[in-house]
């Protein structure tokens, strides 16, 4: 991306390269990949965790919103209207992030995965997929940055409505 393009929301972090390589194996569920990453996390659920994975996937199974304009609909709504895509035997990377849960409102807590197929051609929010042998990088981050819009409809938003069971229903 340039400088100079936008996004409506991101969260970004440098991986670590010299993070340790480590292998997940037998994950069939998405609940089993969670599962097998607790104990990184257990030590200090109050940081945040940003996640690279590589592999061959045995299955993939993901989903992607149409692109939006303004007035831009609620997360809810947009993601009411998403597709979704299932693909197998395919390689490529999972990048997800851990959220504590003091956060919540601004972020989703718990993990949130996203995959890129190696060719760049597939991808999206993980819905499910399955795999014999994963590696992946995992980096505890002690810091994070939150930029904020400087615009009027940003200024003008009731940010204090009670989102988590539109959002549940989405991410769930």
């Amino acid at each position: 991306m340039q400088p100079e393009d936008g996004v409506a929301f991101g969260t970004v972090s440098r991986s670590d390269s010299q993070a340790p390589i480590q292998q997940l194996r037998g994950i069939p569920p998405l609940d089993v990949l969670r599962e097998k990453l607790a104990p990184a996390v257990a030590a200090n659920p109050n940081l945040f965790y940003m996640l690279k994975v590589r592999g061959n996937f045995r299955t993939m199974h993901v989903r992607s919103c149409f692109v939006c304009e303004k007035p831009y609909p609620t997360l809810s709504k947009a993601a009411g209207q998403q597709r979704e895509f299932r693909c197998g035997n395919v390689s490529g990377s999972i990048i997800a992030v851990f959220c504590p849960a003091y956060v919540e409102g601004i972020n989703l807590p718990g993990w949130h995965f996203h995959f890129l197929s190696g060719d760049k051609q597939k991808g999206g929010h993980i819905l499910g997929l399955s795999a014999d042998t994963l590696e992946y990088q995992i980096n505890a981050l002690h810091d994070f940055e939150l930029l904020l819009p400087q615009n009027p409809e940003f200024a003008g938003l009731d940010l204090c409505e009670d989102l988590s069971a539109k959002t549940a229903a989405v991410e769930g």
